[in-house]
């Protein structure tokens, strides 16, 4: 009876043993899968961050330039002062038309002139 109670010990001791060895084998397994998931994961998420890191600086710069463009009513001004600037041109294109029609008649009386006195010498 003696002999019996060992070995029901020694064979609930050895299945306890199994067992405990079986769930650590599964658990360290577990373990090492879920470091090597977190791993991936945290990697992943560092790749993440750098890439919204230079979405911002992108951003940030596209809203500077923004910022220096003009505006519409600068685009407004400008544009009325081309207006301007144009009749300006047009008032000035018509005063240098009559000048130049002034300095050809004052060459026909100059040639005029220079005949007339060449005829008497």
């Amino acid at each position: 009876m003696n002999y019996d109670l060992i070995k029901v010990a020694v064979d609930a001791t050895a299945l306890v043993l199994s067992i405990g060895a079986v769930i650590t084998a599964i658990w360290r397994t577990r373990q090492s899968e879920f470091d090597k998931r977190f791993e991936k994961g945290s990697a992943r998420m560092d790749a993440l961050a750098a890439a919204l890191n230079e979405h911002d600086r992108r951003i940030a710069r596209t809203e500077q330039t923004v910022d220096g463009m003009p505006s519409r009513e600068d685009l407004h001004r400008i544009d009325l002062h081309m207006t301007q600037m144009a009749g300006t041109l047009q008032r000035m294109e018509a005063v240098m038309e009559g000048n130049a029609k002034v300095v050809s008649r004052l060459e026909l009386i100059v040639s005029r002139h220079e005949d007339h006195l060449l005829k008497k010498a």
